[in-house]
């Protein structure tokens, strides 16, 4: 039987690869849509002519489908980012939201996109947004947990999948948050996933153009040296410890919230850059990895880890698991 998200994307394996900003740029996002999964544009904040640049740049290394990132929540840069994908006619929208998915809202915008030949991704964070994505028409719906990197949301993903499986029944659902081996991937599918995305773990590849340092933090850090900064902001994000992590927590915990989240914004600004791209991991710069970095143990190239990650995760579902030894052990 084919597999439904595989079919929606037309993409040979379940894989989607998280939209992360500066990070998930044309060399990633094709190498990823090369290997046959689905590369991500993190376009959600990009200028329009960078966004542009990045989808013909992502066509001139690749034929295979591929999304760009968009931020549901209308005004000059949603306005940006929207011209630049549908005049690029890009495959498919990757739609985040910041607050709770408006019908209408939704409905508008989707019938921009599907007039422009795009497939709709509609990533949530809670239940109530999923119904309100299948019913205004989204094609696949992502339930990111609380254990996803980038911004941090409230609801386990073990839940909210679980939530999703039982309300969405026409459309594939994909699991994302703190997913980095194929056994967590096998046990998506029997919770009632069709698919899976992951972020941090296409950070430690060759093809990620993220500076070494970045790579290597990801590959030393701990499930404990993760932590979420900028509470006081509204939008809390993970990040791996660090001075910059250490200061932001100092500064959280001795200021009133309106004050700290000023202060934050101040010093938290262009940090992620400095990461990336200048390879400052220590001081000034921020790594935005998730939860599952514990999980990562090398870089590799993206074919050999989608390619290796599938055929293990079909492994793990072939395998046969029982409560009880024997029947008679039940009946008894």
């Amino acid at each position: 039987m084919a597999n439904r998200l595989c079919e929606v994307l037309g993409i040979t394996y379940p894989v989607i690869q998280g939209a992360m900003a500066w990070t998930s740029m044309a060399p990633l996002v094709a190498a990823v849509s090369k290997a046959g999964g689905l590369g991500v544009l993190g376009s959600g904040f990009m200028p329009k002519e960078v966004i542009i640049e990045q989808i013909k740049a992502v066509r001139a290394m690749t034929d295979k489908p591929f999304a760009a990132n968009l931020i549901l929540d209308p005004g000059e840069q949603f306005d940006a980012t929207l011209s630049a994908i549908t005049e690029e006619h890009v495959p498919a929208i990757y739609m985040d939201t910041l607050g709770l998915l408006q019908y209408d809202v939704a409905k508008k915008y989707y019938e921009k996109f599907h007039e422009a030949g795009c497939k709709i991704i509609a990533k949530i964070n809670v239940l109530q947004d999923a119904v309100v994505a299948q019913k205004a028409g989204a094609d696949v719906i992502i339930c990111k947990g609380v254990e996803g990197g980038g911004h941090c949301t409230k609801i386990s993903g073990r839940i909210l999948l679980a939530e999703a499986a039982e309300q969405i029944r026409n459309i594939p659902l994909v699991a994302s948050g703190g997913i980095g081996n194929a056994r967590q991937a096998a046990a998506c599918v029997v919770a009632g996933a069709d698919g899976i995305e992951m972020g941090t773990a296409f950070m430690a590849t060759d093809e990620c153009p993220v500076h070494m340092n970045v790579k290597q933090a990801i590959l030393k850090a701990q499930d404990f040296d993760i932590v979420a900064c900028g509470a006081s902001t509204g939008e809390p994000s993970w990040q791996i410890r660090n001075q910059l992590a250490e200061k932001l927590l100092k500064i959280e915990a001795e200021h009133p919230q309106a004050e700290a989240a000023k202060l934050v914004q101040e010093c938290a600004e262009g940090s992620l850059r400095i990461a990336s791209i200048e390879g400052d991991v220590e001081e000034k710069g921020a790594v935005m990895s998730g939860q599952v970095a514990g999980l990562i143990h090398e870089i590799k190239p993206v074919k050999e880890l989608i390619e290796g990650f599938c055929k293990e995760w079909q492994t793990w579902l072939e395998k046969s698991y029982s409560l009880y030894e024997t029947n008679e052990t039940f009946n008894n």
